[in-house]
């Protein structure tokens, strides 16, 4: 961890089952999604009642994903590091 991680806030981030079946992850006490997931009849079927280990799992990869390109466009905005010659 270098020390511009600490200056960063932490945010929790929550998986929720909507009523309609769908699944989203949002940030903790927030209504809108970051990212929803819909998984059809038919997958639920073949999951055997484990379709909330497999919207978890997706979620948090693409939260994953969304947090790396995060970093590469930070670090791609920053200038570059003058070269130390002696």
């Amino acid at each position: 961890m270098d020390s511009s991680d600490v200056d960063q806030p932490e945010t929790v981030l929550e998986i929720v089952k909507l009523e309609s079946g769908d699944y989203v992850m949002r940030k903790a006490g927030e209504k809108t999604p970051l990212m929803t997931l819909n998984i059809s009849e038919k997958v639920k079927t073949n999951l055997s009642g484990k379709s909330e280990e497999l919207a978890r799992l997706m979620l948090v990869a693409g939260a994953q994903i969304m947090s790396d390109l995060s970093e590469e466009v930070e670090k791609a905005s920053e200038p570059p590091m003058p070269s130390v010659i002696h």
